[in-house]
Order: structure tokens, then C-alpha cells, then sequence
């Protein structure tokens, strides 16, 4: 790397400060994840400077170099306000496929998000044994029972209007400038698909943040009634944080537990309304 003071943050990423100014540096292990990033920032900036921070040219394929955000504030979503910027944030970025082709370049895989889940609850029901050891076998089959009813009922998404797709909308790659100004940050997921399936992944994230109430959640954000509610059935956030769970050593997972039971029950204790205003909506 070049001259200048750097703090790894982590294996792959670096905070770079040379003179006054400070760049985020990421490598990447295979040229062609850069060169992917790279062309989604072309096209983008293109159509829309306001969705992305710019990348900057920098001596190594590998590396992709930006502005660093000195504020760095990730959205919170149970806040009103960053819930609306980032849902219009992730509109914008689907709309870019009015004016760029994004089905002809050759890094985005399209996605299907039933098959994504039916690999999820294979993997879940490959976890049983951590799963019963953690969880509980009661709370283990209630979420697996779950995961079968609702996935049995889903019919597919139309893919007519296939789009660019984030691919990982967690609040943390939603970032604040100091002028208040939110920007995707870290394309590394993204694939083709209709913009509708991002709508749902999003809606799962910040649902919790509503208690689970359907209702409320489609009052305030009305583009959401486009979507296929069925899906908002599927226990996907618990499912994937007890996968990640999984993954954990013992000390990080005696922390993370008590917060992850605390999100369960409460999500588990809520199943059951979610289930009957869908009924009631549809």
C-alpha cells in the first residue's frame, strides 16, 4: 500500500490518512469482487451521485478506495425518520434500471429468494443439535414449523422488472454524513431480482421495530403494499441469527445469547398476530 497512516479495521479494510485527508481502503481477494464494485459506482454515478460515495483510483486492482466519512453514523431503524430515508434510499437504487441495463453485465447473479430460504431451512435442520442445545428443542420446532407453513403457501415474484439489488440492507450499510446525508455503502451482494424481493428483506429488518404489527408498518410506508405479505410470514431474521450463532466461539456466544433469546421470545410471542393481520389484509 502507499505511504500514509493506516488502522485496520478489519482483516480486509482500512481506515488510510495521508496528510489531511482520509480515505476507507477495502482489498478484495479475487480482482473481479472489485471490478464489480467498481462498475456498479460507474453506472450509478451516472444516473444518481446522490445514492453512493465515489470511488477513487488507486494503484491496485484489488483495492477500492473512498471518501471516509469522518462522522460515520449508521442508521438506526427504530427511528422514524432513518426507517423513511433508507426505504427511499433503496427505491432510488431500483430505479436505476430506467436507464441502465443492469441485466447485461456479466457480475450480478438473480436471485430467488424461495429457493434462498428453502437452502435456509435445510441448513436450519442440519443445525438441529445446536439448535436444541441453545434454543430448545420446543422453540427450535415452533420456528422450523414456521419456516414449512409459510414457505409452502409462497407462490414466486414475478421477475419482468428485474432491477440491481443491494443485497444486504442491515442498518449499518446506510451511512450519515455531518450534513445528514445517507449513502449505500458496500455492494458486495448485490444481484439482479425485482425490486419487490428487497422490499421484503427490508421489511423483515425493520418489522421487529414494530412490534410486528403489519398494519402500522404498511400505514406508514405505503409503497410497501406492492408487496407479496406472504412473505413477511417466514421467520427469516431469527433463523439467520441463530445461524450466525452457530458460527460463534464459546465466549462470544455466552455474550451474544441473552440478547438473541430476549429478540426470540419476543418475535415468537408476536407469530401468531403477525399471522392473522396478514389473514386479515390480504
Amino acid at each position: 500500500m502507499e505511504q500514509g497512516h493506516y488502522v485496520q479495521l478489519k482483516p480486509n479494510v482500512w481506515k488510510w490518512q495521508i496528510g489531511p485527508h482520509a480515505y476507507s481502503l477495502k482489498k478484495y481477494d479475487i480482482q473481479s469482487d472489485a471490478d464489480k464494485i467498481r462498475y456498479i459506482h460507474e453506472e450509478i454515478t451516472k444516473v444518481n451521485t446522490n445514492l453512493i460515495l465515489p470511488i477513487e483510483p488507486y494503484s491496485n486492482p484489488y483495492m477500492i478506495k473512498q471518501p471516509w466519512i469522518e462522522s460515520g453514523r449508521k442508521v438506526q431503524f427504530n427511528k422514524a425518520q432513518d426507517r423513511i430515508k433508507s426505504l427511499d434510499l433503496l427505491h432510488q437504487l431500483h430505479d436505476t434500471r430506467k436507464q441502465i441495463d443492469w441485466q447485461k453485465s456479466p457480475y450480478f447473479q438473480e436471485i430467488n429468494l424461495i429457493r434462498k430460504w428453502t437452502h435456509r431451512l435445510e441448513k436450519w435442520e442440519r443445525y438441529e443439535k445446536f439448535l436444541h442445545k441453545t434454543l430448545g428443542p420446543s422453540k427450535t420446532q415452533k420456528i422450523t414449523q414456521l419456516a414449512r407453513t409459510s414457505l409452502a403457501q409462497l407462490s414466486p415474484i414475478s421477475n419482468k422488472k428485474l432491477t440491481i439489488l443491494h443485497g444486504d440492507v442491515v442498518h449499518h450499510n446506510f451511512v450519515r454524513d455531518n450534513k445528514d446525508r445517507i449513502y449505500l455503502i458496500d455492494f458486495d451482494l448485490a444481484c439482479l431480482g425485482p425490486a419487490e424481493v428487497e422490499l421484503i428483506l427490508w421489511s423483515h429488518r425493520v418489522l421487529p421495530h414494530y412490534n410486528y404489527d403489519l398494519p402500522t408498518l404498511i400505514r406508514e410506508h405505503p409503497s410497501l403494499r406492492k408487496v407479496d405479505w406472504s412473505y413477511l410470514l417466514f421467520p427469516n431474521e431469527l433463523m439467520r441469527e441463530w445461524l450466525y450463532a452457530s458460527t460463534l466461539s464459546d465466549v462470544q456466544l455466552r455474550l451474544f445469547l441473552p440478547k438473541l433469546k430476549a429478540f426470540t421470545d419476543k418475535a415468537l410471542l408476536k407469530m401468531p398476530q403477525l399471522w392473522d393481520d396478514y389473514k386479515r389484509l390480504k
